[in-house]
């Protein structure tokens, strides 16, 4: 197997974006933890989503067929067997807790809760088969990435508005990829909220968080200098993509879906680093 292999099981280019959620956390907490902890978070972190890849993987060997390209796991493939999947998920996923350990101790309980997440999100019982129920899990997965390299209040500022902004982003990313993922999903007897209502149903509520984003953002930020300026910003963000989303409700293409979720991504990442920054100033 060629290292491209290897980096298609772990999906390294979908979750290198997350990378930066420990630093905000640590950025965050009043407390200072050291720069060591912050290494071993964010290492940790990335181990732990190279797991949370490559055990999705493993089980979606029979459901990616549209996107063959993208798992390297079954017939079709580069050739890795679902159980060569599965023993190779395992290694990241104990370096994740090890690294955590002894680097970022404080990470430990969030790393732990990323693994079983990602655990019952993929493997049975499959927690993705569930509509809503798989949409919202995702948070699980997501959201403790803030915690891998600190101990901050998430209630507090200045950590409250990113997690926030971060949680109705990732659903409203989320609600994208399961309409993209639909075709998949109904062979694979995954039920989503694109399967149950349709990709119009799944579009219409990732619409409807992104239309709500400013007013979350202004709520969220209560005591922040710059709140004007991120509710601002949100409001930019939710202008352009709520329309970009309504004028994509009637799409059936999964690959336009896909390119529509890409750009929603890095449009989601930019307004991020917009709010970190405001945050800080």
């Amino acid at each position: 197997m060629g290292l491209r292999a290897y980096l298609r099981l772990y999906r390294v280019k979908d979750w290198i974006h997350f990378l930066p959620l420990p630093l905000a956390g640590w950025v965050a907490d009043p407390r200072h933890p050291s720069v060591v902890a912050l290494i071993g978070g964010v290492l940790g972190w990335g181990l732990g989503l190279a797991y949370t890849s490559a055990i999705n993987q493993a089980y979606d060997d029979r459901l990616d067929q549209m996107w063959r390209s993208k798992n390297p796991v079954g017939e079709g493939g580069a050739g890795f067997a679902r159980k060569q999947a599965i023993a190779l998920s395992i290694p990241p996923m104990i370096a994740s807790l090890v690294v955590l350990a002894v680097m970022a101790p404080m990470g430990l309980v969030p790393g732990i809760v990323l693994v079983v997440a990602a655990t019952l999100y993929s493997a049975p019982p499959r927690l993705k088969r569930f509509p809503v129920l798989g949409t919202l899990w995702n948070l699980l997965v997501g959201v403790p990435g803030f915690f891998f390299a600190s101990r901050p209040s998430v209630g507090e500022l200045p950590l409250r508005p990113l997690v926030g902004l971060f949680a109705v982003l990732l659903l409203g990313s989320q609600l994208i990829h399961e309409a993209q993922d639909r075709d998949d999903d109904v062979v694979g007897d995954v039920r989503t909220v694109a399967t149950e209502g349709g990709r119009r149903t799944a579009l219409v509520a990732a619409s409807a968080l992104v239309i709500a984003t400013p007013g979350i953002a202004w709520w969220l930020a209560a005591g922040v200098e710059r709140r004007a300026e991120i509710t601002a910003a949100c409001a930019v963000f939710a202008a352009g993509w709520g329309a970009l989303l309504w004028s994509r409700l009637r799409c059936e293409d999964g690959a336009e879906l896909k390119r529509l979720r890409l750009r929603y991504r890095y449009s989601a990442l930019c307004l991020g680093a917009v709010v970190f920054a405001a945050m800080r100033a």
